[in-house]
């Protein structure tokens, strides 16, 4: 035991020492210096490659020192890369899951030496992903398995729900906590409406021609409507449902924000995702603030709440359904078109193959294999489903089939269920009651979108995940508030 307590000692003391004041000066002059030394004899990319090493260790024993607020750099690395992947290549995928698993370890090895609270990381949603994991884990035995397809989509399978279910009970611990995971999506949504903004009065860079015109882009972007924009993101359709995501996201949390001036930011921040949710073009996207302002009357139990979110519901119907009001302007002409699918010819050809889908389906009550659903070609599986899944329920459904479907609906049905029932009988602050139902309701509109579109796609599934985590949390979040 005391040599146990030593060894404790001795490291703590010694991460002490790594991010005092001192040594973090000391390595800034180095990193300089070097830094000076390389970009004289060497290229500069080599020069900044070597040079922030030394900042990276630093902050490497600052995560692990500080590993309750561990989970802010893995929410933030999504929207950081996603944004500068837009003018040079990185590989988005890798680099985020890298970061994500080297966040995790180090707080895995934090806890080893200080207590943490690991009572709250085994939680409901933690359970059901790992069933979850379990199926994806089985389909490796899937006969049509080809090992890099299931590498690259395990991640938003399985990889990061895993990771928020255990991260985001430790590192948020209340309202402060929820507002700093707020303030910095805000920062990416003004962004990438800005992107948005300057593609549609000021043109495409380069990079975004050549997926128009030279990846075949310009054939769902450049339609009978006019111009979908697609700011930062890969597509019009995750641009759009994404900032539809932030709509309700903002909107409701602007409501339950007590500091006005936060308040007012945060309904900055809903207008500019509106904004960027017209110009996307994805008729998809009206459906995720509409289902969470349906969502957000339920949990409210206020009868004033609940008329509001009828008149808003309601008016918006009528507005795109049975109006003409704003037709001049293509993005709402669009827009009205999802609320007459069935005069729709891409919708119609959705069907068709959904159909088609259904034959080849029948035969295969696993799948094709995690991430042989569709658009497959670059993995050369030994089948391929000749059809594109064009939405992320189809998706998962080609992927591992009727039975892997089930299991999704299931789990997720659980999480919704499961989370509104926290929220309208264990959660008793306001305001909390508030902020946690922005997250559930993004959740709920998220997926009314995902049954039209392929979203699942960076950042929205960091965005998902932690909100159901949020909630999974709230008994959590009860005890501090007692406690303050």
């Amino acid at each position: 035991m005391r040599i146990q307590n030593t060894h404790k000692r001795f490291v703590d003391l010694f991460i002490d020492l790594l991010v005092s004041k001192v040594w973090i000066w000391l390595t800034l002059s180095f990193v300089l210096y070097l830094f000076y030394q390389l970009i004289l004899k060497q290229n500069i990319f080599l020069a900044l490659g070597i040079a922030i090493l030394p900042l990276l260790i630093i902050l490497l024993f600052v995560i692990i020192a500080y590993s309750e607020k561990g989970f802010y750099p893995v929410f933030a690395s999504h929207f950081v890369l996603l944004s500068l992947s837009s003018y040079m290549d990185i590989k988005l995928g890798v680099i985020t899951v890298l970061i994500t698993l080297a966040v995790f370890m180090l707080i895995i090895i934090k806890g080893i030496y200080n207590r943490l609270e690991w009572k709250y990381a085994i939680n409901p949603m933690f359970g059901v992903y790992i069933i979850w994991t379990a199926y994806c884990i089985l389909e490796i035995a899937n006969p049509n398995h080809v090992q890099e397809a299931w590498n690259v989509s395990i991640t938003q399978y399985a990889v990061y729900p895993l990771v928020c279910a255990v991260l985001v009970p430790i590192s948020i611990k209340n309202k402060t906590h929820i507002h700093w995971l707020l303030l910095i999506w805000s920062i990416f949504i003004l962004f990438a409406a800005f992107k948005g903004y300057w593609q549609k009065n000021h043109g495409f860079n380069q990079r975004e021609l050549y997926f128009l015109y030279e990846l075949g882009g310009a054939k769902t972007h450049i339609i009978w409507s006019g111009i979908r924009y697609f700011s930062i993101f890969t597509d019009a359709a995750n641009y759009g449902v994404h900032m539809g995501m932030a709509v309700i996201g903002f909107g409701i949390s602007s409501i339950f924000t007590s500091n006005k001036i936060l308040k007012l930011y945060y309904l900055i921040i809903t207008v500019a995702a509106i904004y960027g949710m017209f110009i996307s073009g994805t008729r998809a996207a009206i459906a995720v603030p509409m289902a969470g302002i349906f969502l957000f009357t339920l949990l409210s139990g206020n009868k004033k709440i609940f008329s509001i979110g009828a008149i808003i519901g309601i008016g918006v119907f009528i507005f795109f359904n049975f109006t003409t009001i704003g037709d001049g302007n293509q993005n709402i002409r669009r827009m009205r078109t999802a609320f007459n699918p069935r005069n729709d010819a891409s919708y119609q050809l959705r069907e068709i193959n959904q159909e088609k889908m259904k034959v080849l389906m029948a035969s295969k009550p696993f799948g094709y294999g995690i991430g042989l659903g569709g658009k497959a070609e670059r993995f050369h599986p030994k089948e391929l489903m000749p059809y594109p899944p064009d939405s992320w329920m189809v998706n998962v459904w080609t992927d591992t089939g009727i039975i892997g479907l089930t299991i999704y609906i299931l789990i997720h049905s659980f999480l919704f269920v499961y989370c509104s029932w926290i929220l309208v009988f264990k959660v008793k602050d306001f305001k909390l009651k508030g902020l946690l139902s922005a997250w559930l309701c993004v959740n709920f509109g998220y997926f009314a979108a995902a049954f039209a579109n392929d979203v699942m796609q960076y950042p929205n599934s960091i965005v998902v995940y932690t909100g159901f985590a949020l909630c999974v949390s709230a008994p959590k979040f009860n005890k501090y508030l007692i406690i303050s």
